[in-house]
C-alpha cells in the first residue's frame, strides 16, 4: 500500500532521499570547515608535529607558545590597531551613508528617483580591479597615498550596501511614515524613530558583511599601503608568513588570531542575520 505525502505520510523512497541529501550536505560542510579546524589544531601544535601522518586534529602535545610569540615578537599587536581603526571608521560611516540613501531611494519620492537608482546601481557591473589605477591617480592629486584615509573613504560607498537596505527598507509599511507623517513628524524623524528601529536585522546583516570585507580587504592595502607600519591585518600577515617562512604552526597562530574579530561580530549578530534571512523568505 502506497503512502500520501500529502497526508504527512513518508514513503521509503523519500526517507531515503533525504538521508542521501543530509549525507551529502554533512560531507560538503566537513569539506568546508575543515581547512578552519586544521588551522586552529595546527596553532596549538610544536613545529614538529605539524606534517605528522596520520593527522591528529586533536594535538597529543599543546603548545600555547605559538600565540606569546607572534603577539610578542612581530607587528601584530600594531596590524590590530590599523585594522580596527580601518574598520570601525569605514563601517560607521558606511552605514550612515548607506541607510540614508536607501530611504532616499526606498521612501521618498522625486523626480528621476528609478534613473538615478538604476544608473548606481549599474556601477556594480564595473569590476573593483579596474577602478585600482584611476583611484591610485586620484589619491596621488589628493596626497593621501599611504595613508589610511586611502582605505576607509572607497569603503564610505557601497552599491550593494545601498540595493540592500533600500529592499529592506522598502518591505516596512508605508502606512507607519504616512502615520508619522499626519502627527507632524519631519523625514528625519521618521528616518530615526520609526523606519531604523523596525530595520534592526538588516543593519546588523549589514554591520556583520561590511564589517567582513574591511576586515578581510587585502587588495587595497597591498596597492595603497607602502608603510610597515600602516599596514592592516591582512597584508601583514602576509609580510608575517615571509618572516616565518616555513614556521606552519605559527603561520596558522597568526591566522587563528585574525579571525577573532570576525568570528565575535558573528555570534553577536548572527540572531539577528538570521532572523533578516527568515523575514525575506516570509514576505517573499
Amino acid at each position: 500500500m502506497k503512502t500520501n505525502k500529502m497526508n504527512g505520510i513518508i514513503t521509503p523512497k523519500i526517507m531515503a532521499l533525504r538521508i542521501l541529501a543530509t549525507v551529502c550536505v554533512g560531507l560538503f560542510a566537513i569539506l568546508c570547515i575543515f581547512p578552519f579546524v586544521w588551522m586552529v589544531s595546527t596553532s596549538f601544535k610544536y613545529e614538529i608535529d605539524v606534517m605528522e601522518f596520520p593527522i591528529h586534529l586533536i594535538p597529543q602535545r599543546v603548545n600555547t607558545g605559538n600565540y606569546s610569540y607572534v603577539w610578542n615578537n612581530s607587528d601584530f599587536p600594531l596590524y590590530y590597531l590599523n585594522t580596527i581603526k580601518v574598520a570601525v571608521i569605514t563601517v560607521f560611516g558606511e552605514i550612515c551613508i548607506t541607510t540614508c540613501a536607501a530611504y532616499a531611494f526606498s521612501r521618498l519620492r522625486f523626480r528621476g528617483k528609478n534613473a538615478l537608482f538604476m544608473m548606481y546601481l549599474s556601477t556594480m557591473m564595473i569590476p573593483s580591479q579596474v577602478m585600482l589605477l584611476p583611484k591610485y591617480i586620484y589619491f596621488s592629486q589628493l596626497h593621501i597615498i599611504n595613508s589610511h584615509m586611502a582605505l576607509i573613504l572607497p569603503g564610505l560607498f557601497s552599491v550593494f550596501s545601498v540595493l540592500l537596505m533600500r529592499n529592506y527598507f522598502r518591505s516596512i509599511p508605508f502606512e507607519l511614515s504616512e502615520a508619522a507623517n499626519i502627527d507632524g513628524a519631519g523625514q528625519f524623524r521618521i528616518f530615526m524613530q520609526v523606519i531604523l528601529p523596525l530595520a534592526t536585522p538588516g543593519l546588523m546583516t549589514l554591520l556583520l558583511l561590511d564589517f567582513t570585507w574591511v576586515w578581510n580587504d587585502y587588495m587595497n592595502p597591498l596597492i595603497f599601503l607602502s608603510n610597515e607600519k600602516l599596514f592592516t591585518l591582512t597584508v601583514g600577515l602576509q609580510r608575517f608568513q615571509e618572516d616565518a617562512s616555513t614556521s606552519y604552526a605559527l603561520i596558522m597562530a597568526g591566522a587563528t588570531i585574525s579571525l577573532i574579530p570576525i568570528i565575535a561580530i558573528f555570534l553577536l549578530t548572527q540572531k539577528f542575520f538570521i532572523e533578516s534571512f527568515a523575514s525575506a523568505g516570509i514576505k517573499g
